[in-house]
């Protein structure tokens, strides 16, 4: 589908400068929080409470296509059809950001962690679901699969520098509301620069075929198969990242998990948070490489790339712990570590924007006057799998934990699960039509 808008280079840099302060904004909870737990609690924290806050900040991303559904229905004439909910929910998510910073109090900071992770997420949850809608609009399908891969790219590149290189320095520091702050100031003014895109005028669609278009969303089969593919992809997204820090931080003495808690043993929260910047730079590194790849094969053909990628995951997850059950003393786990990290960012980001262009394709194909809603109902579905199986995660470990105490095996168990997600993916993207989402000269060829 083309667009009736003349694409500007200036509108990809205003997008990436949106993503990379989302990816601030999501990076700092995730990566750099556990660490402040520790630090602000003495050295330890427990796993499965921090688990439930994540998800407790995660539940907006899962939530974010109720606004989808009335900004594509609702806009305003003079400010653009997506720019008001852009501007006005990046505003709500910086100013949580600010109130972090004057009030976090240590005696209940689980709870106020997860009030101040489901706000701020709100906001840019919110933010994020109408500038996707925005890219959808102006954006060419010939160069969606790269702008996805520009976009992700930088926005997990954010992600790491606000939660590692930010972080530890201001983690170090004690200047942690200094750092929340920033991250407020930084929503606002990413939030305002969508304004200078030059959107579409504002369509008028009647009740009744907004209402059937809405209503065939819940019920025509083709949307069920889109919204199980992307579920079930999404499962292991975080989990498997999350378990294997762990692995390759138990290997080298850094920490011990007894039970549930995570103790660190070699340090304090500093040092763990050097370890885990270290570790998400490796892993950033991966993104890199595999992010801008996808986007140029993407823009060839749709499906052989996804293919190819769900191929290489799939057993990749079986063989992560293997090398750990085998080598001692520090440097060897870190070695593995390191490459396995780097190979962790290159897949899963390429899987990202591959299955980013796709839906964006079935959004706009299959829903033209409510492609903003239909694409965060299947954003929104895989922030889900990945908030779920975060929560399925930590029971598992719960549970595992039970039955034993080597954590290798605990791990090895859980990569079977996320590798199970996976398949079950890939059998069900295989029922979609190509002719939804692929590119007309991949469809010609074949």
């Amino acid at each position: 589908m083309t667009t009736d808008i003349e694409y500007r280079k200036r509108y990809t840099y205003i997008f990436v400068f949106f993503y990379l302060c989302e990816g601030f904004s999501q990076g700092i909870p995730f990566l750099l929080w556990p660490q402040y737990l520790a630090q602000v609690l003495g050295g330890s924290y427990n796993i499965p409470l921090w688990l439930v806050v994540y998800s407790i900040g995660n539940i907006p991303w899962a939530i974010k296509m109720i606004v989808g559904l009335f900004n594509d229905r609702i806009g305003s004439k003079k400010y653009g059809q997506r720019f008001p909910w852009i501007f006005s929910f990046g505003v709500f998510g910086g100013v949580w950001w600010i109130m972090m910073a004057f009030f976090l109090p240590t005696n209940d900071i689980y709870f106020w962690l997860a009030v101040y992770y489901f706000m701020t997420q709100l906001g840019m949850a919110f933010a994020d679901t109408a500038l996707d809608g925005l890219i959808l609009d102006v954006t060419p399908k010939k160069k969606l699969a790269r702008v996805q891969g520009y976009t992700w790219t930088v926005m997990f590149l954010g992600y790491g520098a606000g939660g590692m290189l930010l972080g530890l320095i201001f983690l170090a520091t004690n200047l942690m509301p200094l750092l929340f702050i920033l991250t407020g100031i930084l929503m606002f003014i990413s939030s305002f620069l969508p304004y200078l895109i030059k959107e579409k005028p504002l369509k008028e669609v009647s009740t009744k075929e907004f209402g059937t278009d809405l209503l065939t969303i819940v019920t025509k089969k083709r949307n069920w198969k889109a919204f199980l593919y992307t579920f079930f992809a999404a499962i292991p997204a975080v989990m498997i990242l999350n378990f294997f820090m762990y692995v390759v931080l138990i290997a080298m003495g850094v920490i011990d998990v007894s039970s549930t808690i995570l103790t660190i043993i070699g340090g304090g929260a500093v040092d763990l948070q050097v370890w885990s910047s270290i570790f998400y730079l490796v892993n950033g590194i991966g993104i890199i490489i595999g992010s801008p790849i996808s986007g140029i094969f993407g823009d060839r053909s749709r499906k052989k790339t996804l293919t190819y990628i769900f191929l290489a995951y799939i057993p990749f997850c079986l063989i992560l712990v293997l090398p750990f059950a085998f080598i001692t003393g520090e440097i060897l786990p870190l070695i593995f570590g390191m490459i396995f990290l780097l190979l962790i960012g290159a897949i899963q980001n390429a899987f990202t924007v591959i299955n980013q262009t796709i839906r964006g394709d079935l959004a706009k194909n299959y829903y033209p006057n409510l492609k903003s809603t239909f694409f965060a109902i299947l954003v929104g579905l895989s922030n889900l799998g990945q908030n779920l199986g975060t929560i399925i995660g930590a029971g598992l470990f719960a549970i595992f934990v039970l039955i034993t105490g080597e954590f290798y095996l605990i791990f090895f168990l859980v990569s079977v699960f996320c590798a199970v997600s996976l398949i079950l993916s890939y059998l069900i993207f295989n029922k979609i039509d190509p002719i939804d989402y692929e590119l007309e000269k991949s469809i010609s060829k074949s």
